[in-house]
């Protein structure tokens, strides 16, 4: 069975879970702290992968670095490292993440810019993207100088590229071909 299957039947599961205890804000907030603290940190994703640390010294360190987890939370990673699933964990939590985002409407958009945009942009760009879309949306903003001036907006599988650099790219494709 393919690893994407596999987290998403568990993440299915804990979610099932939590919304029939009134638990998936909590949830979704353990489990999104934990999916960003794995992309930071590859030593945590190694640890859990690694066949040669057990069990118990995984669940030893997961309950020693995320002693805030609600209760479920606790108790679903415990039953994940006791059945061996334990390098699934991060997918898991970010195929919960993105389930619960589905969920509650929201979707994500990437913004990157040739420098740091201001708090009145990034709302401007927030807000035409939700009256576009319907949804409510999350921004992750990037710094990329290479693209010159303007911006690149990627959602889901959707890319607005509105970069000088891609302009720049075009313009010399035009005089190629004449």
């Amino acid at each position: 069975m393919s690893e994407i299957r596999i987290a998403s039947r568990y993440a299915k599961s804990l979610i099932e879970l939590a919304n029939e205890q009134k638990a998936v804000d909590a949830v979704f907030s353990d489990m999104e702290l934990f999916s960003n603290t794995c992309k930071e940190s590859k030593d945590l994703v190694m640890m859990l992968k690694s066949p040669i640390i057990l069990g118990s010294k995984k669940r030893q360190v997961l309950e020693a670095g995320f002693t805030d987890f609600h209760k479920l939370t606790r108790l679903f990673m415990d039953t994940v490292i006791r059945k061996g699933r334990e390098a699934f964990l991060p997918l898991i939590a970010k195929e919960l993440v993105r389930m619960y985002n589905e969920q509650h409407n929201i979707a994500t958009a990437k913004v990157t810019t040739a420098t740091v945009l201001d708090a009145k942009a990034l709302a401007d760009i927030q807000g035409m993207l939700e009256q576009k879309t319907g949804k409510k949306i999350e921004l992750e903003t990037e710094v990329d100088p290479s693209l010159i001036g303007g911006l690149v907006v990627r959602m889901g599988d959707s890319l607005f590229d509105a970069s000088i650099a891609n302009q720049l790219k075009k313009i010399k494709k035009e005089l190629v071909l004449k």
